[in-house]
Parts: C-alpha cells; structure tokens; sequence
C-alpha cells in the first residue's frame, strides 16, 4: 500500500492499525526487504534426534503399538501429537 503512494495515516486506518506500528513495520521491512521469521524463533525441541529414532524403530518394529505406549518408553515429556508428526515426516 505505501508502495502505491498512500500515506501512513491511510494505510493505518486500512489495516485498524496504529500510525507507528505501520511505520516500524515499513521500516523494517524496507531496511530488511523480508517479512521472514528470525532463525531459531519456534519452540525448542523436545526430542533428541536420538529420541526420534527411537520413537521410529519403535513404530517400525511392532505396527499396532499405540502413541501412548510409545510416549512412556521415550520418557520424554511430549504429546502424542509429536509422536504422529514425527512419523508422518519420516513417511515423506
């Protein structure tokens, strides 16, 4: 939008957003050129990579074993959710 010629105030009032906030914001992005996130931003790993190899040979070896039984062999303090990523991941 700034691109277009519109002044901070009209963009501000577009985006329901502070006059400052959209000019950090353009700044930033003018001086960066990116919008991408920082390197390390996400949450850190609750598994080792030792872990993860674990939890695949685990699965691999007896197909019918369930997320839980995994989860308490690891012990690891995770969710089941991670357990069912890790293996869709392994999968692609």
């Amino acid at each position: 939008m700034k691109t277009a010629g519109w002044s901070t105030r009209c963009v501000a009032g577009k985006v329901d957003r502070s006059e400052c906030a959209v000019r950090s914001c353009w700044e930033q992005w003018t001086r960066k050129i990116t919008n991408a996130r920082k390197t390390g931003s996400g949450a850190t790993r609750k598994t080792t990579r030792r872990d993860d190899r674990r939890i695949m040979r685990q699965a691999l070896m007896d197909p019918t074993v369930t997320r839980s039984t995994i989860r308490a062999d690891v012990c690891v303090d995770i969710v089941p959710q991670t357990i069912s990523r890790l293996l869709r991941r392994s999968k692609s």
